[in-house]
């Protein structure tokens, strides 16, 4: 009875190992200036991924950009947190480090957390960015901004919430892209 038990959990544990993940869906960002192929290259390739969620809960998203040379830095979306759905609304916090027009929204992430960046780091100096922020123009043209630290927020008296004026040094890296 006990080498049937313990088949039994192996033959589980080996089927929770070999689970299918989240499909990656890659696609390749071609420099689209001078500024950005001095930074990362000619072309980094983007792969992002969506793992479901408990009922109630929302989806992971995680984006990886993936150097030529192998280094990659990894984000999760920011769509977890009420203070990330604020500094991604329209016009919020994200848009204007970004210099976005009007009332557009970019997207938040953060650095994927119990990675070591600085081996993969290739913009934003050794240790990467904390966060980025990326924004797909109607042009097909992507903007990826690399900021050093989070964007911070406070609650005022009255309970309204606000974002805390972002340094321009802490922006290490404006990357325009194009599809390739």
């Amino acid at each position: 009875m006990r080498s049937i038990l313990f088949a039994a959990s192996a033959a589980f544990l080996l089927s929770a190992c070999v689970a299918p993940s989240a499909p990656v869906t890659t696609r390749t960002l071609i420099a689209a200036d001078a500024a950005t192929s001095l930074a990362v290259g000619e072309s980094v390739v983007e792969e992002t991924s969506t793992q479901a969620a408990a009922e109630g809960m929302d989806p992971v998203v995680s984006l990886a950009l993936r150097h030529a040379d192998g280094r990659r830095l990894s984000f999760q979306q920011g769509n977890h947190t009420n203070n990330d759905l604020l500094a991604q609304s329209p016009g919020g916090a994200l848009a204007q480090i970004m210099g976005l027009p009007g009332e557009e929204s970019a997207t938040l992430y953060h650095a994927a957390s119990g990675e070591d960046a600085s081996e993969g780091a290739f913009f934003c100096g050794p240790q990467g960015p904390a966060a980025i922020g990326t924004y797909a123009a109607a042009d097909g043209t992507l903007f990826v901004v690399g900021l050093r630290q989070a964007i911070e927020f406070e609650t005022r008296v009255d309970g309204e919430t606000y974002a805390l004026p972002y340094s321009p040094d802490q922006v290490c890296a404006r990357l325009r892209f194009r599809l390739g």
